[in-house]
């Protein structure tokens, strides 16, 4: 196995600083409503050679501040949740109907452990050894058994998995700086770093056998996996960027020393080609960074034969549909946030630039607001938010409508909403933008400040899109699951603090309903599948659906009081008939009580997968089987 250096971490005052300094940045003046937006065209353009890359990139690198060094998811089953069907995504816990494999927690394998002290004369504490483990599930009794491992070297962080027939794709990095986002923009964090991409053979899962292993120079960003190929996407900045003498350094570096590299049993070469390389054509604003931003398609079945396209200017955000990937880029321009697109559609071969566009205010920049973006034939559709200098409404939400122009590489906009001739806002005065989700020809989005506005968006003119209703609530949802055409699940926060769960009848566009709600615990709880949905494990299936989150419950009396960790199920019944589709609770899976001796904190990560009649839920490290008809009688930790 290749080794690796230890785990970085970001010290926790840099990470408020630099989290404050980002709000403060997004706060800059907007634009005029409707206003016609300045499409860019072929923003990115192929090389002409590799003496302009590398021109390119030395002359971003003399541009770059100077830097400073940061110390410091037989029968059906559930598998790992999705944004797009079709579109696998990284996980660090995966289930195939038959094995589970779980891989360590990065948020526990970065810090040190705390052993209790030896007593004199005892025999040394044996070292804590770290791997993925792999458990086959008897769904019959609701039992798991560890049946191998995969041991991993100190300071190997995984990323995540996939599952592939007999073969487990692995990720794995030296750093772990939590989602892409807005640690990237300070380049001296982050660079330079490596990752590395592992195959394994699990046919035999006693033994598991390392068929292929790779490092790269770079972060990686993030990954999904189509059909019989992994993409991925990372970030490198060249090492003359930390370079104390970067003009010396820059004058005797070749095109080689600044590209990132990729190592297959010991040997280094490019990780691209200047050939597939893009430049950018605009080099105003943050355009044209000292970094170089990469896609690379790897082959499951022949993994050695990764191919790479790049560009040189930054992305912040990532959605990838079964025909493209995109990238995003959050720029200012003047006092202006405006965000970049860049299309590269997917296939048989590399990925090929399609187009760009840029629109007004703010996609994303981490976490799981990827929602916001959606392909649907051929058309992409997306949620932006902008802060602008007005008291009583400081933030603006549009939605916009893009597509490649026949005869130009870009992006041109359909359509966008408020527009002149439809000019109602969507949200109200001072309401953030929470939950969105596509479906179809629809589109359904959350806003909040006191009540929670409920938002359907009739997409099925892409060229005039409006709102075809609202329904107000107290509280909000931040995660929306379609159950079908007609129905909406909401996952949120109550009116109370608790977790909130609603069922909405969207039968009707213009009269969308609630079907049923329930709330759990009080002020304080909380639901890790409202931020990660991973969390999130759902199975449709005859008269009634079956899900599974995650809740912290605190104290209903509102003292944040502490009393569990647990899985809670429920069913949807009757979800073909929106009339009479209600909402039930089934029972839980209690891992962690408040009153457990040691004391006990919540749990940090929490996986679930149904299969037949029997659910698992993995709890930080541990596995846990139940009836799914009797949760009380879970069996575990396995």
């Amino acid at each position: 196995m290749l080794p690796l250096t230890a785990t970085r971490r970001i010290p926790r005052a840099f990470t408020s600083a630099f989290l404050l300094c980002m709000v403060a940045a997004c706060g800059g003046g907007g634009g005029d409503e409707g206003a016609s937006i300045a499409q860019p065209t072929g923003l990115l353009r192929l090389v002409r050679d590799p003496a302009e890359l590398e021109s390119a990139l030395k002359e971003a690198l003399r541009a770059a501040p100077p830097a400073t060094t940061a110390t410091g998811a037989p029968g059906q089953f559930s598998g790992t949740y999705t944004l797009e069907a079709g579109v696998d995504e990284l996980d660090g816990v995966r289930y195939d109907g038959s094995l589970l494999y779980v891989a360590p927690q990065r948020a526990i394998e970065c810090c040190f452990i705390a052993r209790p002290a030896e007593e004199p004369g005892a025999e040394p504490a044996p070292p804590v050894v770290r791997a993925v483990r792999i458990l086959r599930t008897d769904v019959a009794d609701a039992s798991a058994r560890e049946v191998g491992r995969i041991p991993l070297e100190n300071g190997v962080s995984v990323q995540g998995m996939y599952t592939s027939g007999t073969t487990l794709v692995a990720l794995t990095s030296e750093a772990y700086y939590g989602s892409y986002g807005p640690f990237w923009t300070g380049l001296p964090y982050w660079a330079p770093t490596r990752f590395g991409i592992r195959f394994y053979d699990v046919a035999s899962p006693a033994t598991p056998r390392l068929a292929f292993a790779a490092e790269i120079d770079g972060v990686f960003v993030d990954s999904r996996r189509i059909g019989d190929r992994v993409y991925l996407v990372s970030r490198y900045a060249p090492r003359a960027l930390l370079d104390a003498n970067r003009e010396a350094a820059l004058a005797g570096a070749t095109l080689n020393d600044l590209l990132p590299q990729v190592t297959i049993g010991g040997a280094s070469r490019p990780l691209v080609d200047p050939a597939r390389c893009y430049v950018t054509s605009d080099r105003s604003g943050s355009a044209g960074a000292a970094v170089i931003t990469s896609i690379t398609v790897v082959p499951i079945g022949n993994p050695g034969a990764m191919t790479t396209t790049c560009y040189d200017e930054e992305a912040y955000g990532v959605y990838v549909s079964e025909q493209a990937v995109y990238l995003t880029q959050q720029r200012t321009v003047g006092s202006a946030v405006r965000t970049r697109v860049h299309r590269f559609d997917i296939g048989g071969g590399p990925p090929a630039y399609r187009g760009s566009a840029e629109v007004d205010g703010a996609v994303w920049t981490g976490g799981q607001n990827d929602f916001r973006m959606n392909e649907f034939e051929g058309r992409l559709r997306l949620f932006t938010t902008e802060f602008v200098a007005d008291a009583a409404d400081g933030q603006d939400h549009r939605l916009y409508v893009l597509q490649p122009r026949a005869n130009a590489p870009e992006l041109e906009v359909v359509s966008q909403l408020p527009n002149t001739r439809r000019p109602e806002e969507i949200g109200k005065p001072g309401e953030a933008l929470y939950g969105v989700r596509f479906r179809g020809r629809r589109a359904y989005a959350v806003t909040f400040r006191q009540v929670d506005p409920l938002y359907v968006l009739d997409l099925s003119n892409p060229a005039d899109p409006a709102i075809a209703g609202a329904l107000e609530l107290p509280g909000f949802s931040d995660f929306l699951h379609p159950v079908s055409e007609q129905l909406l699940l909401g996952l949120g926060r109550a009116d109370t603090g608790g977790v909130r769960l609603a069922l909405f009848d969207v039968s009707s566009p213009g009269r969308p309903r609630e079907r049923g709600g329930l709330t759990l615990g009080g002020a304080g709880s909380h639901s890790e599948a409202r931020f990660d949905r991973h969390a999130f494990a759902y199975l449709a299936g005859g008269s009634r659906d079956r899900f599974a989150i995650p809740v912290d419950r605190y104290a209903e009396d509102g003292s944040f009081r502490f009393e569990r960790s647990a899985l809670e199920l429920f069913e949807v019944h009757d979800q073909g008939t929106p009339a009479l589709a209600t909402l039930h609770a089934v029972g839980a899976i209690v891992s962690r009580r408040a009153d457990a001796a040691p004391a006990t904190a919540p749990v940090a990560r929490s996986r679930a997968f149904i299969a037949d009649g029997t659910v698992y839920y993995v709890a930080d490290d541990a596995v846990y089987g139940a009836p799914w008809s009797a949760p009380e009688s879970a069996r575990g930790p396995f």
